[in-house]
């Protein structure tokens, strides 16, 4: 029996997480669940699973929740809570909680020595390599759940690290990959979520449509995988069938190909070394029948080229990319600024001095404080730029 913590279990992951733990009941158990302020779903999963603790990060929630159950549970709250559970040992811990707020987690379950399903991009591309070294140390396993990372990590298994030659991620090139960019400048927030192959929370589906996403991942890929971004290429799959690949040394290229659902970078994840069954269903290339890649049109999308530069700058400079467009999203998404002064915002972020932000580990909040803090002065300049 394996004990599974899940950090963040209300979104897409969790959910997806809690289907695989249904399926295979007889081998996890769920130890301990996270959710900001879900307290009615929170009550649902405990009535099903049981879990020993349950945390929110709103007190308000917790409480809801104490007084709906009548079983043994134990509840905490506040800000720290989900940094609590990760640190208690377990056999997997699926960090998935969205944006910078998820790191304290992912640091305490590195520190705690256990294995981590790392679902949340932002403690990777702020955390860098330091973060990695950490978890070496304390001999945490980190396997990746973003299904390019998960694809790579499996393909990367079939040689050696010197027979590697490059990596490749693929994109569904999100719900504007057919518009011209005259028409993405004018697009709307709702234009923005309507993720053609997708279903993720808002952050993630906009993140798609500037391909920040895909630069994250780019971040994500050069720091786990130890890969100068320069070997790293990203192509547009618009079926999302071809998940990611990597070449080596003899001509041969390595892909996963599978199904445009997470359900398997999570069984993956959760049960590795293994593999258990996911519920999906095997690829019919006939039905398929070909498979098309397109480069990406830096025009249109620079959100990728600016993550390339971030990366080439070092570990300040990829927690500015991440404060930036982190501010700049949520302006967006509040109607108050254009689509691409999301970009212009994060090439600002990048000009600045962004190596006050390359701080220990212990002190990375606090720099990603200041970094969203400088982020938003520069939101606050472009706007009145604008006007």
């Amino acid at each position: 029996m394996k004990f599974v913590t899940i950090l963040g279990a209300s979104g897409s992951i969790g959910t997806s997480a809690l289907a695989f733990l249904r399926r295979h009941r007889e081998h996890f158990s769920l130890k301990a669940v996270s959710f900001s302020k879900s307290w009615e779903k929170a009550v649902a999963i405990y009535r099903e699973f049981t879990p020993e603790v349950v945390a929110f990060s709103d007190p308000a929630a917790a409480r809801a929740f104490q007084s709906a159950i009548t079983g043994p549970c134990r509840v905490i709250a506040g800000p720290k809570a989900s940094a609590d559970i990760a640190s208690m040992s377990v056999d997997i811990v699926l960090a998935a909680i969205s944006g910078s707020v998820g790191f304290p987690s992912v640091h305490a379950a590195v520190k705690a020595g256990n294995r981590v399903a790392l679902a949340n991009k932002e403690a990777l591309v702020c955390g860098g390599t330091k973060l990695l070294a950490l978890a070496k140390h304390h001999r945490a396993e980190v396997i990746p759940v973003d299904s390019e990372h998960s694809a790579i990590f499996q393909c990367v298994k079939l040689g050696r690290r010197e027979e590697l030659r490059r990596l490749v991620l693929t994109a569904s090139g999100g719900p504007f990959r057919d518009w011209a960019r005259a028409d993405i400048a004018q697009a709307t927030a709702g234009a923005a979520l309507k993720h053609p192959t997708w279903q993720m929370g808002p952050k993630n589906s906009l993140d798609s449509a500037t391909l920040a996403n895909k630069g994250l991942e780019l971040i994500e890929a050069c720091y786990f995988f130890d890969m100068p971004s320069s070997r790293v290429d990203v192509f547009v799959n618009p079926s999302s069938l071809l998940h990611s690949a990597a070449s080596f040394i003899d001509g041969s290229m390595i892909a996963l190909l599978g199904h445009n659902d997470m359900k398997n970078a999570i069984g993956y994840a959760l049960s590795y070394p293994d593999r258990m069954s996911t519920g999906i269903d095997d690829l019919d290339l006939g039905q398929v029948g070909t498979l098309e890649f397109r480069r990406i049109d830096p025009e249109r999308f620079p959100c990728l080229g600016l993550a390339r530069q971030a990366v080439e700058a070092g570990p300040g400079a990829t927690m500015m990319f991440n404060a930036a467009n982190e501010i700049a999203g949520r302006m967006f998404m509040a109607g108050r600024i254009g689509f691409y002064a999301i970009s212009d915002i994060i090439a600002e972020g990048l000009d600045r001095d962004t190596g006050r932000f390359d701080v220990p580990l212990d002190d990375l909040m606090a720099a990603d404080h200041e970094a969203k803090t400088l982020a938003t002065q520069i939101a606050e300049e472009v706007m009145v730029g604008r006007a």
